[in-house]
């Protein structure tokens, strides 16, 4: 029978930091997340559901539509009032605390979910110790973590984020520690074909992967899954079924997403090409800003060169004047001193004479 679920998202998203999903957030990890909860749904209905590093509450309001109560539990307060603003339902609620202690009494939680959080703190001892006091005897927890052989193999940069991360057999030793049965599942966000039979299949699934241009692989279990589920209790767990998110029908969008991703190669060539013009543009405004400078530079030399050499005019005219009038005096004096010459030898002579 088809249900139809509806979408929980907030109105008032929180920024994306880089790892906690908001609703400002799509594409692969968007998908990822969505998926866990809409699986674990089917775990939680009619059931006490604790929902840990419950975020912006867009998970624990999927489990709500189907479980009796829920409790949302995150570490940071400003997303706690957030998530119960966005998120107004009569059977849930979202407290401030630390996953390693948890904020409800013993044997009071049908189910606990809590994805992409253990990888996220130390004492994950402290953490599985929590969940298993505040479980029911039949209850049972839902927990995922990236797995590190996939997720971070040797050569990549570690996620910041991160404190420690789990092997597939390290990860299920710590649940063994507490809970007596562990059955996992793997999760890998990829552009697939499904084939899934109308009944119920015996049979482990046949998986085929495209490795190179002309190679496929095949095999029985999802290869390469960077994400580990666990499904932890005390008594016998349920049948996981076989679970598929499909968005819209992706792989008749990929060539649109080529095509998309081509014009946005196209727009950044041009906002390139722009900018590159711009540069060239405020270069040459910047060289012809430099030629006007020195052409007020050298018509400033020039003035004052020409300023100089009527200055210079003025002197020698000056100059000239002034010899013109020296020599004049030199003249009047010359004659002055000839004729007193001539007129003192003439008395001498009559003198000499007589």
């Amino acid at each position: 029978m088809r249900e139809i679920i509806p979408r929980e998202a907030a109105n008032d998203p929180e920024p994306f930091t880089g790892e906690r999903l908001t609703a400002s957030v799509h594409g692969q990890v968007e998908l990822e997340h969505y998926h866990r909860y809409l699986f674990s749904r089917g775990f939680c209905r009619d059931r006490d559901v604790l929902d840990v590093a419950s975020g912006e509450g867009y998970g624990a309001a999927h489990l709500a539509q189907v479980a009796r109560h829920v409790v949302g539990v995150e570490y940071a307060g400003p997303t706690v009032g957030n998530a119960a603003r966005n998120f107004p339902r009569g059977n849930l609620c979202f407290v401030q605390a630390d996953a390693r202690s948890l904020p409800v009494g013993n044997a009071s939680i049908d189910v606990v979910t809590s994805f992409e959080t253990i990888e996220h703190f130390d004492r994950q001892e402290d953490f599985v110790a929590e969940v298993r006091r505040v479980l029911r005897t039949d209850g049972c927890f839902i927990v995922s973590t990236p797995d590190r052989d996939v997720y971070s193999p040797p050569g990549t940069v570690p996620n910041p984020f991160h404190v420690r991360e789990f092997d597939r057999a390290e990860f299920l030793d710590l649940l063994h520690r507490y809970f007596r049965y562990v059955s996992l599942i793997r999760q890998r966000p990829m552009l697939a074909s499904a084939l899934i039979p109308e009944e119920p299949a015996s049979v482990a699934p046949l998986i085929f992967e495209r490795v190179e241009d002309q190679a496929f692989a095949s095999a029985m279990a999802l290869p390469s899954a960077p994400y580990l589920i666990a499904i932890a209790s005390e008594v016998v767990p349920k049948l996981a079924p076989v679970s598929l998110l499909i968005e819209r029908s992706e792989a008749d969008n990929v060539r649109a997403a080529d095509q998309e991703a081509e014009l946005v190669r196209l727009r950044i060539s041009e906002a390139k090409a722009r900018e590159e013009a711009e540069a060239d543009r405020q270069a040459a405004e910047a060289e012809r800003e430099t030629a006007r400078a020195a052409v007020e530079t050298a018509r400033k030399s020039v003035e004052q060169a020409e300023a100089d050499a009527k200055a210079a005019t003025v002197t020698l005219t000056h100059t000239r004047a002034a010899l013109v009038e020296a020599n004049t005096e030199l003249e009047r004096l010359s004659h002055s001193l000839w004729h007193f010459l001539r007129q003192y030898l003439a008395r001498i002579w009559r003198r000499v004479v007589h």
